[in-house]
């Protein structure tokens, strides 16, 4: 009998966890002036006519650059500022009214030279940022890269 109730205890136990979003990644909230963002391609023409997706932000434009690290902590996010719109050119199924795509400016980031984004599906318990973009004004100037921050090798960035 005690082995039973045992069992039910740690049952409920890992229940209550598992409902209370233990593991979760809570990133910051959509604000309520979030941007829609629409991605586009940026074609390099000096690299094969390497492809990369971009986004706009204050008036500049960040393409593809690196994935996170080991080092990177849900700290390293300064707040959302709005969603990529999940439309027929960047999605097989398309859903525009989908805001679980969300853009971050980064904390230690105050010059805003990269963005993140990171697709919140509810399903994953700790699913890393999908990817981080640099804005192209910075291609070839000295600029501070975050150490959480893994370059991936895009021959534009070289």
């Amino acid at each position: 009998m005690v082995k039973v109730k045992n069992i039910i205890i740690w049952t409920m136990i890992v229940a209550l966890v598992l409902l209370s979003g233990c593991g979760k990644q809570n990133y910051p909230d959509l604000p309520d002036n979030a941007i829609a963002f629409r991605m586009s391609s940026f074609e390099d023409k000096e690299h094969d006519d390497e492809l990369m997706e971009t986004i706009e932000y204050n008036g500049r434009i960040y393409a593809w650059y690196g994935g996170p690290n080991s080092k990177f902590k849900q700290t390293d996010i300064d707040k959302c500022i709005g969603y990529i719109i999940q439309d027929e050119n960047v999605c097989s199924v398309p859903d525009i009214d989908n805001k679980d795509w969300k853009v971050y400016t980064l904390a230690c980031d105050k010059d805003n030279n990269f963005l993140m984004d990171y697709i919140d599906d509810g399903v994953d318990l700790m699913p890393p940022p999908k990817t981080f973009y640099r804005a192209i004004d910075t291609k070839e100037k000295d600029i501070e890269i975050p150490e959480y921050i893994d370059n991936r090798g895009y021959d534009y960035w070289k």
